[in-house]
């Protein structure tokens, strides 16, 4: 059984975290349905931004706890040879990263609890809308672990070095409203509110077209200044060609 929808509604796509009843926990099956959805959504040529949300009372609780257990994830990572270990781990990365690389924005649409691989979910798009009284933890070191599915990457580029390395290594919950002042997400709303302010910011982003999406996220994200300038560059000449009808 499927623990991933995606929905279609014109140029916006909905990818909907599907495992209500366990909180949308997260495991391989739901990493492998995500890469899939990136890959799909992202050849798709119609889809101008998305939009990822959780059915249910949360967006992602984070590891499923029955990858725990001994035929679970983490122990086929701790038995493993070091290189499959690596391969096992990366595979769970793909499924955030391909976020990062997507044609179009991806909007987070976050309620309810949102700690550990959950978090680490909505801080891979691109903006972030969340309840006011949602819960949000990188709580990976509380728990012994450390996070390794993006939020070492993404937290100090949101929020910088220092605040980053607070809520990483202190693994304190913040509501929705707190993250909201760190800037750690676009705005917090009320928690009935979340999915239709998520929507309507989507289907604003949408009226541009993909390619002028697709190059300013690209140049916006490149930490490197020299890359950053020379991406938007090609995406400038590509998006005038294509207004003045002038072949390259």
């Amino acid at each position: 059984m499927s623990v991933l929808r995606v929905e279609r509604n014109g140029p916006v796509a909905r990818i909907v975290l599907d495992r209500p009843g366990r909180h949308n926990a997260q495991g391989p099956q739901l990493w492998a349905e995500l890469r899939a959805a990136g890959a799909e959504l992202s050849a798709d040529p119609d889809v101008r931004a998305a939009v990822l949300l959780g059915d249910g009372p949360s967006f992602s609780s984070g590891l499923d706890l029955a990858e725990l257990e001994p035929q679970g994830f983490l122990h086929r990572v701790a038995r493993a040879s070091d290189d499959r270990a690596q391969e096992l781990i990366a595979g769970a990365q793909q499924a955030f990263g391909w976020i990062a690389r997507a044609p179009f924005p991806v909007v987070a649409a976050v309620h309810g609890v949102a700690v550990g691989a959950g978090l680490q979910l909505a801080l891979a798009c691109d903006v972030r809308i969340v309840a006011d009284d949602a819960t949000l933890a990188v709580a990976e070191v509380g728990r012994g672990a450390v996070p390794d599915l993006g939020a070492t990457v993404d937290l100090p580029r949101l929020i910088g070095l220092e605040r980053a390395l607070d809520l990483i290594l202190t693994a304190r919950t913040l509501t929705g409203a707190e993250a909201a002042d760190l800037g750690l997400v676009l705005r917090a709303v009320p928690a009935g509110a979340v999915v239709a302010e998520a929507t309507a910011y989507a289907e604003t982003l949408a009226r541009a077209p993909r390619a002028a999406l697709a190059w300013a996220k690209a140049a916006t994200r490149e930490p490197d200044r020299e890359r950053s300038l020379r991406l938007a560059a090609l995406g400038q000449l590509e998006c005038v060609r294509a207004t003045l009808g002038v072949a390259g």
